[in-house]
């Protein structure tokens, strides 16, 4: 796998698991957040190198993360996307920027779909985004094991 950077907005759930999986594999990574470090839980902790945005809108860091990545995966439980989620989607397709939505509820191995996804596309920045905790409480441990299995780790 060729991925040099992880990119994520800090919000809880699947970006902070990239996050974590990033630093604990120790894989480059960082991103935009909202301008004061802003998540459902409070402030984003400093451990994730994150640049703020010029504003507290969610959206805005959402656009700059797909914009500054090469491709973005979405990692959903489930196949409607809601709320950033679908944000991110619909800023993929706005800036015609490559995405791929794994639905980790599908049960099936996206290895092989994932890695030619990433070889079509030269995938070398990857932006990592999908639901907050607070929307599915357990994405967090999920997103986890689907990174570790994507990326090998």
């Amino acid at each position: 796998m060729l991925i040099s950077k992880i990119i994520s907005g800090g919000q809880t759930g699947v970006d902070r698991a990239a996050l974590d999986f990033a630093l604990d594999n120790m894989i480059p990574c960082g991103g935009w957040c909202p301008k004061g470090r802003i998540a459902e839980d409070g402030i984003i902790p400093k451990k994730y190198p994150l640049q703020e945005s010029e504003t507290k809108i969610y959206d805005e860091r959402t656009e700059k993360n797909v914009l500054d990545a090469d491709g973005t995966l979405i990692i959903n439980n489930g196949k409607a996307l809601f709320g950033g989620t679908k944000y991110t989607h619909e800023f993929c397709l706005l800036h015609n920027k490559p995405c791929i939505v794994i639905d980790i509820s599908d049960k099936k191995d996206f290895g092989k779909e994932f890695e030619n996804w990433i070889s079509k596309y030269d995938i070398k920045t990857l932006n990592i985004a999908g639901p907050r905790k607070s929307t599915q409480l357990d994405i967090y441990q999920k997103a986890v094991e689907v990174l570790q299995q994507l990326l090998h780790c």
